[in-house]
């Protein structure tokens, strides 16, 4: 028995969102249905995963030193 989709947004830096029929939301990056994929309750909660799902591809600038 499978799941039913509703695709809901698809951004600009490839993050999909997609309604499940349980009333949730799965998020994922790209099309790679295999590839990383999170379930989320609301639909805010799914735009801040497709956030940080983003920002793991930008490496972090080191820090200043304090002193």
């Amino acid at each position: 028995m499978g799941e039913q989709f509703q695709l809901v947004n698809l951004t600009g830096d490839g993050c999909r969102i997609t309604r499940d029929g349980c009333g949730g939301y799965v998020v994922s990056r790209g099309n790679d249905p295999r590839g990383e994929w999170r379930r989320v309750a609301n639909l805010p909660a799914a735009y801040a995963v497709c956030e940080l799902l983003g920002d793991r591809n930008i490496l972090g600038l080191p820090r200043r030193s304090q002193g």
